[in-house]
């Protein structure tokens, strides 16, 4: 067996000379062959060269040889080390094709093995001629396919380090899986299904497990199936005609459900038990989905973290303007929609991307709050044409689906001001001297002493005679929170509230402020508060934040009731089913039964039940729109 091994290792090495491999990729093969050793039930004749690994100084020295070995080699030697595995890794038998994917071990304590079956394709690549055309379904394949590796992201800007990333053949989705069917034994585990849309302004963002890592929510029991969507102009663009009507990443999202609607089966997931989740902008892409008639069916819970579809920021206002703006942005100063669209169709998306940042970043009338969670291209109202997806203003279609809803907001949502501030620091001077920017759209006027007498009621209530600055943040926080995040979310409560809907809907206040939250942790922002996304890092495994977490820690412990309280709703449609032998959770989270009392779950350190966040905001909110909204 060494000499086999090393025979392999010195191929590689004389047919294809390079250039050297670096010491990071040769650790990346072997540590993904001591993963397999460790994960998987191996044959006697495998055992016995995996002891060699430690034991031979010949097979050391030929592995130190892999280091003169070029990269195009190194990937050969990751393929050989997949099909070494006993049967090459599970296969699954979807409508369109075979796919291959790989049983690994969850990183939490309970190391719970699952399978992964990652960058599969849901849909043609929109590139050409199909830009901002709605997704087109895939042609079915032969053979088996690999699904061992994340598919690209779609373009965006990568919010870290403020560069260009992805490619737009990026329409691809990620399943993890608990157990699959065996079809000689006649098993099928039909287990509850989780399909995550990520959140990033509609411009930013992936399904992949950079961040949203699947090992607590797989762990609990379900299936998680995470997505890509188009961003930005490429997804959101609207000329407000048939040609191009919009809502290209809503649409991909509704393909990505139909694929898993036609195929979770054999994944081992329940096609009649589909929850969709999301955070922020994939929290009103959520609500959206609840509205829209071209998603109905294809789920059965939903559950809308920090954003619904009555967000200020969710749908766009005159996107066809916004179309022009980033052709001028572009050099292309037309009238013609025909010849805008032929340019746009032709410049590179890098470019298109670029141009959408700098169209959120100008000074000037972008620079509110509303530019902090929403850049220029969103969800539109479409002309009732075929396979639109929203041809009424979400207020109109409400309730929607009547499926289980479990929605709610983080304490301190406006603690990502500091991101804005940190690209723009005029913005808390500018907000002084012009306050009216923080008017929703609803209390705007053109009467100008109409508009500055609600702009002077906010600005008492939340700063009393006190100036907009760095000194007075938290109360541009709270202003923040309420007007973007909360009142929306309550008011759709109470409209749903007046219809005749059956489901139950439940209502959390996110404010636990620990190691483990998401969105400060990634910006290094160290005000104090539960940040909008925070409660990412306790439903997903991010590594970066949890390997220094023991089992407990309050954060792990928050995390647990979290996942199981997610999980319980995605499996029944109630996060406290009456029976549940495992759970961890020692209370019964009410659902909001009417809006008298809104009954919502808050959570700390500790899970208490209450009632009316934010009374005394609330209170003055519901005045003011009862005396000014239009």
């Amino acid at each position: 067996m060494r000499a086999r091994w090393v025979c392999v290792v010195l191929v590689f090495t004389v047919l294809l000379p390079c250039e050297a491999l670096p010491p990071a990729a040769l650790g990346d093969v072997v540590a993904n062959a001591a993963s397999s050793l460790n994960s998987m039930k191996v044959t006697g004749a495998w055992r016995r060269l995996s002891s060699t690994v430690s034991e031979s100084v010949g097979l050391k020295h030929a592995l130190r040889r892999l280091q003169t070995v070029p990269a195009r080699a190194a990937r050969l030697v990751h393929a050989l080390v997949d099909r070494m595995r006993v049967g090459g890794g599970p296969v699954v038998d979807t409508s369109f094709g075979s796919l291959r994917g790989r049983r690994v071990v969850a990183r939490t304590s309970a190391q719970t093995p699952y399978y992964s079956f990652k960058g599969i394709r849901y849909a043609q690549p929109p590139r050409g001629s199909l830009r901002f055309r709605p997704p087109l379904a895939l042609e079915p394949w032969s053979g088996v396919r690999d699904a061992l590796e994340e598919g690209a992201v779609c373009p965006h800007r990568f919010m870290l380090f403020d560069t260009y990333k992805g490619d737009e053949d990026c329409l691809f989705l990620n399943v993890y899986t608990p157990a699959l069917p065996d079809k000689l034994t006649g098993y099928n585990p039909k287990l509850a299904v989780m399909v995550w849309i990520h959140g990033g302004a509609f411009a930013v963002g992936s399904g992949n497990a950079f961040l949203y890592g699947p090992d607590h929510l797989v762990g609990a029991g379900v299936v998680l199936v995470t997505l890509n969507y188009r961003l930005g102009a490429l997804g959101f663009l609207s000329l407000d005609n048939e040609e191009v009507s919009g809502n290209m990443g809503l649409k991909d999202q509704v393909m990505a459900l139909k694929w898993v609607r036609d195929n979770i089966e054999a994944f081992g997931g329940d096609p009649e038990r589909v929850t969709i989740f999301g955070e922020s902008a994939g929290a009103a892409s959520v609500h959206l989905h609840m509205l829209s008639s071209s998603s109905q069916g294809l789920f059965h819970a939903a559950i809308a973290e920090s954003g619904v579809a009555l967000s200020p920021w969710a749908v766009a206002q005159e996107p066809r303007v916004r179309a022009f703006e980033l052709g001028r942005e572009l050099g292309i100063d037309t009238n013609s929609t025909a010849e805008l669209l032929g340019y746009l169709r032709a410049t590179p998306s890098e470019s298109l991307v670029k141009a959408g940042v700098r169209l959120a970043g100008a000074p000037g009338k972008s620079a509110d709050l509303h530019s902090t969670v929403a850049l220029p291209f969103l969800p539109v109202v479409e002309q009732d044409i075929p396979g639109a997806f929203l041809t009424k203003p979400p207020r109109e279609l409400l309730p929607g689906a009547d499926v289980p809803f479990l929605t709610g907001y983080n304490a301190q949502e406006g603690i990502i001001l500091f991101r804005r501030l940190q690209r723009y620091p005029k913005l808390l001077s500018e907000l002084e001297h012009e306050f009216k920017r923080v008017v929703p759209p609803e209390l705007s006027s053109a009467d100008e002493a109409r508009a500055r007498k609600v702009a002077d009621h906010i600005r008492a209530f939340y700063f009393q005679q006190r100036p907009v600055d760095i000194h007075n943040i938290d109360s541009l926080i709270d202003l923040f929170t309420d007007v973007m995040f909360l009142r929306p979310a309550l008011e759709t409560l109470r409209l749903q509230a007046a219809t005749n809907r059956t489901s139950p809907t439940y209502f959390y206040r996110f404010a636990f402020d620990g190691a483990l939250g998401l969105f400060k942790r990634m910006l290094g922002i160290t005000h104090p508060g539960a940040c909008h996304g925070d409660e990412m890092g306790y439903l997903f495994y991010f590594s970066r934040l949890n390997y220094r977490l023991d089992d407990n820690s309050p954060e792990s412990t928050v995390s647990k009731k979290m996942v199981q309280l997610w999980t319980n709703f995605a499996k029944t449609g109630n996060p406290t089913p009456p029976v549940d032998y495992e759970s961890i959770i020692d209370f019964e989270w009410q659902p909001v039964n009417d809006t008298d009392t809104v009954h919502y779950l808050d959570i700390t350190q500790n899970f208490t039940l209450k009632a009316n966040p934010e009374s005394t905001r609330i209170r003055f909110w519901d005045w003011l729109y009862e005396n000014y909204a239009s």
